[in-house]
């Protein structure tokens, strides 16, 4: 009884993060003059930045240049927690535990004057090919 309780708590979380409104592609579109990822992020070698949160709690951040080559990717770990998300790169050493909420149909990570807005892709925009 004790492990069918258990198995239907997990598979009923793992349903759950499966439907989260974060799970995606998404583009930055814009940002305000200070922001959490201005700190580890300074070049403007770029053109647009995608996140992709997957169900499984990893995500994507990719760099793209004018020609749609991905020319940069950082992966790492995303978990909502107290209606934040924290983000946490593998690949550099940054962390950011903020505030995310949506506008219409658009993510916005921070809150007030220090934020980051994100626009929702679809499968099609979502088609780019690594350099």
């Amino acid at each position: 009884m004790f492990l069918s309780i258990i198995v239907i708590n997990t598979f009923a979380q793992k349903r759950n993060e499966s439907k989260s409104p974060i799970i995606g592609s998404w583009k930055f579109t814009r940002q305000s003059t200070l922001n959490d990822f201005q700190k580890v992020f300074k070049e403007k070698s770029y053109q647009a930045e995608l996140f992709t949160f997957s169900g499984n709690q990893t995500f994507k951040h990719e760099f793209v240049d004018a020609s749609e080559q991905v020319i940069k990717v950082l992966k790492g770990k995303w978990k909502i927690a107290n209606d934040k998300i924290q983000i946490k790169y593998a690949d550099v050493d940054y962390e950011v535990y903020i505030d995310y909420f949506f506008l219409e149909s658009d993510l916005v990570l921070g809150q007030n004057f220090s934020h980051v807005i994100f626009k929702k892709l679809d499968n099609e925009e979502r088609n780019l090919t690594m350099k």
